[in-house]
């Protein structure tokens, strides 16, 4: 769900593609598109977008600029993560009985490792999760936080041996989709060294042309139910590289891009303020009510991003120390080795 800038230039149609995508996360859920894949291969198609984007911005540094680089993954994740998170955890106290298996998924969720030890238990212990597994798609921004913390040892600190090399990563694209492990986000960052290398090759004609292809013989496999981990991934890179042409941001895109990461994280308030407020009328889960629930959440989105997100990414400049970069990048990997410590104990 990445928004940053690279030197390499500013790719404009991203912030449609992003809107786009949370939108379906959105409808998905609350069962407008019936679907069943279809937030599952949204956020596999966000995945090779933050793998390109943001290995685009690693290949242009060094080990000296990791520290702004975390600091500013702070300040673009985290505050409206831990919003995201405190909201829930606020309308869950309101209705559940918080229990010891509660506090397990809340120390998951705060420290970013749910996607490990989650989605596993989803099925027998859904009822002892904060508001029943509502926030279980936080678990793709869990995801993409390790990555931000693995990515810069490879194609920073270990860029003159083997970090930045086509071979490497092609390498690591084919044991990722043979392994079904993210390999959405590996083919994100094999693409932005290939580019990185050859030049923009992608924006060929001819190129460009296999990239549709690649997109209609993969949706057509999907739609058809072939195996969705091994079509996605490349469904999800040639929709990320078609997009990938640089360009001038323009105000619109810039709003529907910046409120994109705000209303996938917070789109289940739509729901149940709207059920709150039309179920007395009979009107629970109704087209109604899915209209309704969709203005909240943009409107939520909206007041997020303008408020928070924006006022956040105009200030990470001027908050900027060394000291503080370097302590929210210890802090960063902390949180997450003590997560995983923390599940593999209580495991």
């Amino acid at each position: 769900m990445s928004n940053d800038r690279s030197q390499r230039g500013y790719f404009p149609y991203f912030d449609y593609l992003r809107i786009s995508l949370a939108s379906i996360v959105m409808l998905g859920h609350d069962h407008v598109i019936t679907w069943h894949a279809s937030g599952a291969l949204a956020v596999q198609i966000f995945f090779a977008l933050s793998g390109w984007l943001i290995g685009g911005i690693l290949l242009d540094l060094n080990v000296r600029d990791l520290p702004r680089f975390y600091m500013n993954r702070a300040a673009r994740i985290w505050i409206p993560y831990y919003i995201a998170l405190f909201l829930l955890l606020a309308v869950s106290l309101l209705k559940d009985q918080p229990s010891l298996k509660w506090f397990e998924f809340l120390i998951y969720k705060a420290s970013f490792v749910y996607d490990i030890f989650g989605p596993p238990q989803l099925a027998e212990y859904r009822s002892f999760m904060p508001l029943q597994g509502t926030g279980n798609h936080f678990w793709s921004v869990n995801a993409e936080e390790q990555f931000y913390l693995v990515a810069p040892l490879l194609l920073v600190v270990a860029a003159s041996s083997l970090g930045r090399r086509v071979a490497t990563w092609a390498a690591l694209s084919l044991v990722a989709w043979w392994a079904n492990f993210y390999a959405s986000i590996v083919f994100g960052v094999f693409a932005a060294i290939v580019v990185r290398q050859y030049g923009p090759i992608h924006q060929s004609p001819v190129i460009r042309a296999a990239l549709v292809c690649g997109v209609a013989a993969t949706g057509i496999g999907l739609a058809y139910e072939f195996n969705f981990w091994s079509l996605a991934p490349v469904l999800s890179i040639c929709a990320v590289l078609f997009f990938a042409a640089k360009g001038e941001q323009r105000p619109f895109g810039k709003f529907v891009g910046g409120i994109s990461y705000p209303l996938y994280l917070n789109h289940w308030i739509g729901v149940f303020v709207g059920n709150f407020v039309l179920s007395p009328f009979g009107l629970r889960d109704s087209p109604a009510r899915q209209a309704v629930s969709i203005l909240i959440n943009i409107a939520v989105a909206s007041a997020l991003y303008w408020y928070v997100d924006r006022r956040m990414l105009a200030l990470r400049g001027t908050l900027y120390s060394e000291a503080r970069a370097k302590n929210i990048m210890f802090a960063a990997y902390g949180m997450v080795i003590l997560g995983l410590f923390f599940g593999f104990l209580v495991r």
